[in-house]
């Protein structure tokens, strides 16, 4: 009976702080919405930012530039060193090791830093300027160990009786992972 009055308390007590997050949340929310509403007028997205007119539109455009130019430029050399730490690499090889250790490494650096980095390298160092490349080259940086570690993970998922078969058939390897562990992944 004790443990059935802790389990009714526990789950009262769980049950009051979702309402109260759920709470707050929408509290946030249409306060949020109430501010600012009033303010979102078509001069908003003009297409042409000045002082009279601050224009949210070429802010989006450079953001969607940026983000694709940098996912053309990672995504290719990540699912490639995917590849080839989990297909190609030898076990114990030392090379793999520093790359894997690289890659956590720089999946837990701040984007601050990042930015500080971009900016030293590609801005000054490289003479970019403060350009849309320039970003890009730092958001590739940035995405590219969580590219190499997800890729490289889900091509550990793949069963090797896939990679067994698709050689069994004739396949060579660079088919056999082509062809079928990485739609498999």
């Amino acid at each position: 009976m004790n443990q059935t009055k802790q389990s009714l308390v526990l789950r009262f007590l769980l049950r009051l702080c979702a309402g109260i997050t759920f709470v707050i949340i929408a509290g946030l929310i249409i306060y949020i919405l109430c501010m600012g509403l009033p303010h979102i007028t078509p001069s908003l997205f003009a297409l042409h930012y000045s002082s009279d007119n601050a224009s949210l539109f070429p802010a989006l455009v450079n953001t969607v530039i940026v983000l694709i130019l940098s996912l053309v430029l990672a995504v290719p050399v990540g699912v490639g060193a995917a590849v080839y730490l989990a297909e190609y690499a030898k076990r114990g090889n030392k090379f793999v090791r520093v790359i894997r250790i690289t890659a956590e490494t720089l999946s837990g650096i701040p984007s601050i830093i990042y930015g500080l980095a971009g900016m030293l390298i590609f801005v000054q160092f490289f003479s970019l300027g403060t350009s849309l490349l320039a970003g890009a080259m730092t958001l590739v940086i940035m995405t590219l160990p969580t590219i190499m570690r997800t890729v490289q993970e889900s091509l550990k998922t793949v069963p090797d009786s896939y990679r067994e078969g698709a050689l069994a058939l004739g396949s060579g390897k660079w088919r056999m992972i082509r062809t079928v562990v990485i739609p498999s992944a």
